[in-house]
């Protein structure tokens, strides 16, 4: 057998990628990921200072494949409800990589780009820089938020989806009416059409609001 291509930052990351896509973000260590490289763990640590790192790599990578750029003609609302659709697509393509960067932005490239996309279109909106940020948080928590709770069930086929929806539908009307009886009354009426329809749903619901804000800060 030949000798393994030299250790990189590139191959290690292809690694850690290939090992976190089949297994989950759980599985990564030192040394699972020095085994399927055929390297001795401790090599790793002369690319990156820690696993941390190179989480952060992985999961700013599949960040790349989001597309973000400005768009003649397209107003800041249309240009954010733009964004935060891509961003939560790429997500769900990819939800085992996506879980590396829910509990903290990478602040690398990829991650840096869409920050930027989306402060620059707030900024065409007139927001002052507290709103701003206030509207950048609440874009991201719903569309990261919206992505981790549907990245199990939105792998699944369409009927398995509509199956466990129809499921969570009976469970709730059957609660006790005495206890519970508001969830009993709109039992029918929740988990109704695609996981897609309710996050655009949402997303036009908080765009509203922060078109609102927009028309009171030039009144």
């Amino acid at each position: 057998m030949g000798r393994p291509p030299a250790l990189s930052r590139e191959r290690i990351i292809d690694g850690a990628a290939a090992l976190i896509a089949e297994h989950g973000a759980d599985a990564l260590s030192a040394r699972r990921l020095g085994e399927a490289l055929g390297c001795d763990p401790s090599a790793l640590y002369r690319h990156f200072e820690d696993m941390g790192e190179l989480k952060r790599e992985v999961g700013d990578r599949y960040l790349a494949t989001a597309r973000v750029g400005e768009r003649t003609n397209e107003s800041w609302r249309c240009a954010l409800r733009r964004i935060c659709i891509e961003l939560r697509k790429v997500q769900l393509r990819q939800p085992r990589l996506a879980a590396l960067v829910r509990a903290a932005p990478t602040r690398l490239a990829n991650e840096l780009r869409i920050t930027e996309a989306l402060l620059r279109e707030l900024a065409r909106g007139g927001f002052d820089l507290a709103s701003a940020a206030s509207a950048y948080h609440s874009l991201i928590e719903l569309t990261v938020g919206s992505a981790a709770i549907d990245a199990d069930l939105g792998g699944q086929p369409a009927a398995d989806r509509r199956k466990a929806y129809r499921e969570w539908q009976r469970h709730y009307a059957a609660l006790d009416p005495i206890e519970f009886p508001h969830a009993v009354a709109i039992a029918s009426h929740l988990y109704v059409g695609s996981a897609d329809a309710r996050f655009l749903e949402a997303l036009d619901a908080l765009l509203a609001g922060l078109s609102s804000l927009e028309r009171q800060a030039t009144q």
